[in-house]
């Protein structure tokens, strides 16, 4: 009698405990949709305020189609310190908001409200937006909704008070073997193009490696070879034109980072990850030979950093090579779990010259194993090789990503491992990802 009694309290809890997992999911796709927008549309400053807002808007919608954003500018200066008031000299010479009245300053930045107009120049803003989530199984027990709550996400553009210069040297690592359905590897295409258009092209240099390896052709730069051991595993240089120049960047259709990301197509090669990682690593250190000579030096030292995506165990044939990043040659073995052992062994090495290591496990890639039963999960061993959180705390894989509330907690713990079970996912993770690699990212909170 006593069960019989329960039973619909039982029910009630476990259906909001489900409904509260995907307002948690919301919550997170919404935050991560904002980040993107303030990126996308904070390009646009000083010059094109509308147009800043315009972008910021498609964006946020583009990634989320029920945002309505809000967008409010600010004028982000230096702050004179302990005094908290607006830096000597910074207005109007970084910006100029025509006042400093309403200044909201820390120790370190000052942000004044900033209408944009003649004689009114902004550099900051920020997307703002809330959503409503329709629960399924809440209304049983008479609650039909839930809220996000208020959510925002401000990017800044220029020096931005204390802000430095923020120089990276990005390989990005792309599977496209036969595993990725057409679907998988038209998304994964979008959500490359659309963190390009989120990066600085004269502060963020970005070379293209595949998975598997392409044969370079007049049509098409990634063109795949077909084959394990011939042509580049890194078709594209280090770009940076892959945005056209100008008040409202887009991007640049004749770069030819853009047009081989366009132009991906499946490759009938097995998935190797060790190999594409040790080469993308020596790209990246010039032990083989790279084009960041040709290009304009930029103040301070660029970050170096790899993103491997992959939605697969490895699939390997032959034994060859070595895992130290400073010998020349590939490393594959057919044995699955000597190939993901391979993998780990590679990104240290990587990682101990300075590399930072950034995965993405797409799709199976989060359930997988190396081999059999009782192997690795590839996500453990994705999550391994990259870098660790904070000295002595590694990344992790935490779960399996195997609903939108897992998922949303793996990709917000502030670790380098990310996990993607859609398309529409990869989006935002890959501008997370770009902005987990700066150590000076334009993304900023305004001072209370």
């Amino acid at each position: 009698m006593l069960f019989a009694l329960l039973l619909p309290v039982l029910f009630g809890v476990l259906a909001l405990a489900l409904d509260v997992g995907r307002l948690v999911y919301e919550h997170q796709h919404l935050n991560n949709a904002l980040d993107a927008a303030a990126l996308a549309g904070v390009s646009a400053l000083p010059d094109d305020p509308a147009g800043a807002r315009n972008a910021a808007i498609a964006f946020a919608k583009a990634n989320d189609p029920q945002a309505d954003p809000t967008v409010t500018f600010w004028c982000v200066v230096a702050s004179s310190g302990t005094a908290r008031t607006v830096g000597n000299g910074q207005v109007p010479s970084v910006c100029n908001p025509g006042t400093t009245s309403g200044a909201r300053c820390s120790e370190k930045i000052c942000a004044v409200p900033c209408v944009p107009g003649s004689g009114h120049t902004c550099n900051t803003l920020t997307v703002t937006d809330d959503k409503s989530v329709s629960f399924n199984f809440g209304p049983a027990i008479g609650i039909d909704t839930g809220n996000t709550g208020s959510l925002s996400a401000t990017a800044c553009k220029g020096s931005c008070g204390a802000q430095t210069p923020n120089p990276m040297d990005v390989a990005l690592v792309a599977d496209r073997t036969g595993s990725m359905s057409d679907t998988d590897l038209a998304s994964m295409k979008t959500a490359l193009q659309t963190t390009l258009k989120t990066m600085t092209k004269d502060q963020q240099y970005v070379a293209l490696g595949t998975i598997g390896r392409s044969n370079p052709t007049t049509g098409c730069v990634t063109t795949p070879s077909g084959s394990a051991t011939s042509g580049p595993w890194l078709p594209v240089p280090f770009s940076n034109d892959y945005t056209t120049p100008g008040p409202t960047p887009a991007l640049n259709n004749g770069s030819a980072l853009v047009k081989g990301i366009q132009c991906l197509a499946h490759s009938g090669s097995g998935t190797y990850l060790a190999s594409p990682v040790k080469a993308a690593a020596r790209y990246l250190l010039g032990l083989d030979s790279n084009n960041l000579g040709t290009l304009p030096g930029r103040t301070g030292t660029p970050r170096k950093a790899i993103v491997l995506e992959t939605d697969g165990q490895p699939n390997e044939s032959g034994i060859s090579g070595v895992t130290s990043v400073g010998v020349s040659g590939d490393i594959r073995n057919s044995d699955s779990v000597v190939a993901c052992n391979n993998l780990k062994a590679v990104a240290a090495d990587a990682k101990a010259r300075g590399i930072l290591i950034v995965t993405v496990a797409y799709n199976a890639a989060t359930s997988a194993r190396c081999g059999g039963s009782g192997s690795a999960f590839v996500r453990d061993v994705l999550a391994a090789a990259a870098t660790e959180k904070s000295p002595g705390v590694p990344s992790t894989a935490s779960n399996d990503c195997s609903t939108p509330a897992l998922a949303a907690a793996e990709n917000s713990d502030g670790d380098y491992f990310f996990c993607a079970s859609n398309g529409a996912d990869l989006g935002p993770i890959f501008v997370s990802a770009i902005n987990a690699i700066s150590s000076h990212s334009h993304l900023l909170r305004i001072p209370g």
